[in-house]
């Protein structure tokens, strides 16, 4: 077993508080309990990873630890896109972080007609990647979520205007009425139509 550090990374990792036999085991079991606490990086591939990472594990003797990865980066290594050992809260925050930007895509362009093909090539990413990523982060698929947008679009437009439902439908960008009242019920539980004669009867949202 090679030492905790090598010396070519001794001054840029130091110091650690770990043996290296302690963090190896540690890396090798994908143990999340010392996530924070180091990450390793692999000669080999140049990437750095966090303890938990589910990676395919190297020989020990092609690893060096240091204990950020800010120190893993200045010393020439990659941030690992699996785990995401770079951010705070890994792999998850970095789904979080990527759901964000496509609902402020999806606020700003609700009036189109996207696709989850558009959605996907916005953000760099193949329809079914970006969907499973999605909801992962979200709980609900892109296109639901699109939809709800627009349902609540839709819903200022009713109170704010005399428009038609399939008008207000087509300036949210749904392709029909029927796509509208679909979603504006799962967002209010009642229809359009519904919503505004209540509305403008004084009975509240």
């Amino acid at each position: 077993m090679t030492t905790a550090i090598s010396s070519t990374h001794r001054s840029a990792a130091a110091p650690l508080r770990l043996s290296r036999a302690e963090m190896w085991a540690a890396f090798a079991r994908s143990d999340r309990r010392y996530d924070g606490r180091f990450v390793t990086a692999v000669r080999t591939t140049g990437i750095f990873c966090r303890p938990s990472c589910t990676c395919r594990k190297p020989r020990p003797e092609r690893v060096v630890f240091f204990p950020t990865p800010r120190a893993a980066a200045r010393a020439g290594f990659r941030a690992c896109k699996r785990c995401r050992p770079e951010l705070e809260g890994g792999s998850a925050e970095a789904e979080r972080q990527m759901a964000e930007r496509s609902l402020t895509l999806m606020r700003e362009r609700f009036e189109e007609r996207l696709t989850l093909a558009a959605l996907g090539r916005a953000l760099a990413m193949s329809p079914s990647n970006f969907a499973r990523r999605f909801r992962t982060a979200q709980g609900v698929s892109p296109m639901r979520a699109l939809a709800g947008i627009r349902a609540e679009r839709a819903e200022i437009r009713l109170a704010a205007t005399r428009d038609g439902v399939l008008e207000i439908a087509l300036a949210c960008g749904f392709g029909s009425a029927a796509a509208l009242v679909r979603a504006f019920q799962r967002r209010t539980g009642t229809t359009p139509a519904a919503w505004r004669a209540r509305n403008r009867n004084g009975g509240g949202k």
